[in-house]
């Protein structure tokens, strides 16, 4: 599995912060990212963002892992912050910056499916963002504490750059460095037409969907709802009901729990529960390629005429 991390605090070299609120086009430059990561087929996405709420408000409902880092830090501590957070469960990270919002789908997957512990994008022989670190890049990077960030880290991991040559201007195209980004928005990905949906489940109410899809995968991994929801972005109240509501619909407990005690508490989930997510996951693996060919039947490429079969 790929996973991915946006970093969205921190400082650099060149700049004390980030800018993730900036509008580019109509979506602010962390959403932008956030869905050209989920269009190149990466649905494993954690943001790490300053402790505040404000950032997880410019990505509602996109089923991401926000992950506070403290104020002050370098944007290495972030992508620390990120890499820490999939080690064990992802081959490969990707690392964006939300200033680097203008890259495109083709990228992405140019550079999934390259080999390398270290990848890396070039345009017209200069070097961008994001890159894919993997293997022995990413316990090298945790383990680095020297100057130079990022940069620095993968110089003294000594492990060999893989080169990706793209055809994409905006891998090099920043937002915080003047307006010639302006230029690139016209036939990006995100201003074509594309295929969104949300598979939801109900009996009397609406009870299962994304968003408690999510909240459950996290429980279990994290073994504690709180965590879960905090990962959200979402009070624990909340949290509670909306598992409140699917045990009311499915008529079955969804939570174990085990409060304090000698080895900790934990919520892990019930069997009906666990049962509900592999069904649910199953069924939307099956549904994308699906309505992925219905929407290309019924809304082709431009150019292509529709059939009328």
């Amino acid at each position: 599995m790929t996973a991915a991390v946006i970093v969205a605090a921190g400082r650099t070299d060149g700049k004390e912060h980030f800018a993730p609120e900036k509008q580019v086009g109509a979506i602010s430059a962390v959403e932008r990212v956030a869905l050209l990561l989920q269009e190149a087929g990466i649905r494993q996405i954690a943001v790490a963002c300053g402790p505040d709420d404000q950032v997880k408000k410019l990505v509602p409902s996109r089923n991401l892992v926000f992950l506070p880092v403290p104020p002050g830090g370098e944007m290495l501590h972030a992508v620390q912050a990120g890499l820490r957070y999939w080690a064990g469960r992802a081959d490969a990270v990707l690392v964006a910056q939300v200033d680097v919002p203008l890259f495109s789908t083709d990228t992405v997957r140019a550079l999934l499916a390259a080999p390398g512990d270290i990848r890396v994008p070039a345009y017209q022989g200069r070097c961008g963002h994001p890159v894919v670190l993997g293997g022995a890049a990413i316990p090298a990077v945790l383990a680095y504490q020297g100057p130079g960030g990022l940069k620095g880290a993968l110089a003294a991991s000594g492990l060999a750059r893989q080169v990706v040559e793209v055809d994409d201007p905006g891998i090099r195209s920043n937002i915080q460095k003047g307006g010639d980004y302006l230029s690139l928005l016209p036939g990006r990905d995100m201003q074509r037409l594309r295929l969104s949906f949300q598979l939801r489940l109900g009996k009397e109410r609406i009870f299962y969907g994304p968003g408690i899809h999510q909240l459950l995968q996290l429980t279990e991994e994290t073994g504690s709802l709180s965590s879960a929801c905090a990962h959200m972005g979402m009070s624990y109240s909340k949290g509670r009901k909306i598992v409140a509501v699917m045990e009311q619909q499915l008529g079955a407990p969804v939570l174990e729990t085990q409060q304090g005690g000698a080895s900790g508490g934990f919520s892990r989930l019930t069997a009906p529960a666990r049962e509900m997510v592999q069904r649910y996951e199953a069924l939307c693996a099956e549904a994308e390629g699906t309505l992925a060919q219905l929407f290309q039947k019924h809304f082709p490429p431009e150019g292509t005429a529709v059939s009328e079969a």
